[in-house]
């Protein structure tokens, strides 16, 4: 039994385990994008031929004859809004120049709504709900903008310029 002696065993380098589930930027960016049509196609469904039901998308505040008209009116525009947003989803590089669209929509909602509740002239209970679900999809938005302008640490690495050696001045 003649065993040979060899020096101590390689040293094994660790191995980076990988999350088992990884979404990307943008991946994340077509899914908010893809919800925020969803519930932008609903809601205009319901503002524009269920003015009865309009209180689950909008919140109150709109009843009577000509709350009705302006709840048609906001529902159109909501339908225009949606394929908008689907194409966003679909494929947000081609139609880049779209994508601030959301973005406004979402913060103007927030904007609209904070200021009717802060100045009282709308009840809470009437616009807590778009107050809400607005600021959901606007933190969302900004979220996987913020999360997809980072750039990864290999990535970081690799755009980093490596200083060139200092060139030593010629004696004449």
């Amino acid at each position: 039994m003649n065993e040979e002696q060899s020096g101590p065993p390689p040293a094994t380098e660790p191995v980076e385990e990988r999350p088992g589930a990884v979404i990307s930027a943008r991946s994340a960016l077509r899914l908010v994008i893809g919800l925020l049509a969803m519930w932008t196609l609903l809601s205009g469904l319901t503002l524009t031929f269920f003015q009865d039901a309009s209180a689950a998308t909008i919140g109150g505040g709109l009843e009577g004859g000509e709350g009705e008209a302006a709840q048609r009116l906001l529902g159109v525009h909501l339908l225009v809004l949606a394929p908008i947003y689907v194409l966003l989803a679909w494929d947000p590089r081609r139609f880049r120049l779209l994508l601030w669209v959301p973005y406004a929509a979402q913060g103007g909602v927030v904007a609209a709504t904070a200021f009717d509740l802060l100045t009282t002239s709308r009840d809470l209970r009437d616009g807590a709900l778009p107050l809400i679900i607005a600021t959901i999809f606007l933190v969302l938005l900004v979220y996987v903008w913020r999360a997809g302008k980072l750039p990864d640490e290999e990535e970081e690495e690799a755009a980093v310029p490596h200083p060139a050696e200092p060139e030593e001045p010629e004696s004449t």
